[in-house]
């Protein structure tokens, strides 16, 4: 998949560019492409290695080295489409008030020969729930005053274009995010602080969709835990950056809260073993919400037999394996009554 990733790059149009390939302690397969085209494009492709394991440390490392002026981000096994860095060229050099620059893209079958979905707008525009979620974390915004704040967005990095300056002075992505999960999303909001986003409503890239192998692969070390792990580093660094010197966030903070601790208690409702613990989670969230029924809702659902729940859950069957987090983690998981963050706490 490497060799095709890089020959997108190879037949772009604008060709005022190079190419950094960062090597994350990859397979000595793929190092072996990756330094075939080094040393045939010697002038144009360089490799170099970040021995910190994780997408974060690796990004950062590539924007770090690289020479030019703006930066595009790629996975090295996706396809940019040819007028790709034409186009978000065109947009960002023209906008000095922008300081970020994506695009929609077509979802590609994982053997590359199908496209299953065209001129997706990204990640964040197809599921209702994060919908709501970008309308908190927009919210946030609102004591700075930002005269761009309605061009607020979230974007993965895949279809990625700014300034390797303004990256820079953003703090570039936040280590404490490795190995992955939700860096993408946090680089948004302090890039979106620096200035507007934009949008280019046209596909510009080929985001390759995962099959059984590859997920099971990718996600081999990803679990509930790791998840709710990185959940809380999210809203840890939320806490430090939009919450504690802003009193008027701290309700979009608590409707944060809610809106995940009954999600995420509604999935916990799955397992043989997390009934207790997602019925408590979802029983936050009404505390947390007290006025929106929602909540009320999914916790009326938790009296309802058991037998009940992969209906009323919306869920196929109950999962019987023992959940890879102990009690001791979920009790402590965003506590009822307050959030802290170090030694500060609202509640």
């Amino acid at each position: 998949m490497l060799a095709s990733a890089i020959d997108s790059v190879l037949s772009q149009t604008f060709q005022d560019w190079e190419l950094v390939l960062v090597d994350n302690n990859a397979s000595e397969e793929t190092r072996h492409t990756a330094r075939s085209y080094a040393d045939s494009y010697p002038e144009k492709i360089r490799l170099i290695h970040e021995p910190e394991q994780g997408v974060i440390s690796a990004r950062n490392t590539g924007i770090l080295q690289s020479q030019g002026e703006f930066i595009a981000l790629s996975d090295g096994d996706d396809l940019l489409k040819p007028e790709r860095l034409k186009r978000q060229y065109e947009v960002l050099a023209s906008r000095p008030d922008l300081a970020m620059v994506a695009c929609h893209y077509d979802l590609l079958s994982y053997d590359g020969q199908t496209v299953l979905e065209e001129n997706c707008p990204g990640f964040t525009h197809g599921s209702q729930n994060i919908l709501e979620w970008k309308s908190y974390l927009k919210a946030l915004f609102q004591p700075l005053h930002l005269n761009h704040i309605e061009s607020f967005d979230l974007f993965g990095s895949p279809f990625l274009f700014f300034r390797k300056d303004v990256a820079i002075k953003a703090g570039l992505m936040d280590k404490r995010f490795n190995p992955r999960d939700l860096e993408d999303f946090e680089f948004c909001m302090r890039m979106f602080e620096l200035g507007g986003f934009y949008l280019i409503p046209e596909s510009l890239q080929f985001y390759r969709a995962e099959n059984a192998d590859t997920r099971r692969n990718k996600h081999k070390d990803k679990h509930t835990k790791m998840t709710l792990d990185k959940l809380q580093v999210f809203f840890t660094v939320l806490w430090e950056r939009y919450g504690r010197d802003y009193p008027e966030n701290h309700p979009v903070f608590r409707s944060l809260l809610a809106f995940h601790l009954n999600n995420f208690g509604c999935y916990l409702m799955r397992f043989s073993k997390g009934k207790g613990i997602g019925a408590s989670w979802i029983r936050r969230a009404v505390f947390l919400r007290p006025g929106d029924l929602r909540y009320w809702k999914s916790y009326t659902k938790t009296f309802l037999p058991h037998r009940t729940h992969p209906r009323y859950f919306d869920f196929p069957e109950e999962r019987q394996e023992e959940l890879e987090f102990d009690r001791t983690f979920a009790n402590r998981f965003l506590s009822e009554k307050s959030y802290r963050t170090g030694s500060v706490e609202f509640t």
